[in-house]
């Protein structure tokens, strides 16, 4: 055989356009099937994050609530304290009422409209 023959057979390169095309493709495929996969490791992580997010909202919502309770309850304690107080047994049974003098003809004044009338018992 002849030695020129298989020396310029092996410096010339085989490569053809379909094998370039299809080692192109294969690197699309493979680019973006990392591409995808980055894309979904994101939206899980992001998943993740607004789940943490959520729970924390809700944890604060629930201490917040029991805190109106507790709040709700002293209003409500604080509100029978004030009728107690304002109720006409307390006031008939106050020391500075029981010291007062009744009065035998009370002359009253009724002020309505701007006009004042006085009325005698």
């Amino acid at each position: 055989m002849n030695s020129y023959i298989i020396n310029k057979n092996l410096k010339r390169n085989f490569f053809s356009k379909r094998k370039k095309d299809k080692e192109k493709f294969e690197f699309w495929i493979t680019s973006t099937y990392i591409a995808l996969l980055s894309l979904i490791s994101l939206m899980l992580l992001y998943y993740v994050w607004i789940l943490n997010v959520n729970a924390t909202k809700g944890y604060n919502i629930r201490e917040l609530e029991i805190e109106k309770k507790q709040l709700l309850m002293q209003k409500e304690l604080l509100d029978v304290k004030i009728a107690e107080l304002e109720s006409l047994s307390t006031i008939l049974w106050d020391n500075d009422l029981q010291n007062m003098q009744r009065v035998e003809n009370p002359t009253y004044l009724v002020i309505k409209d701007d006009v004042q009338y006085v009325y005698n018992n």
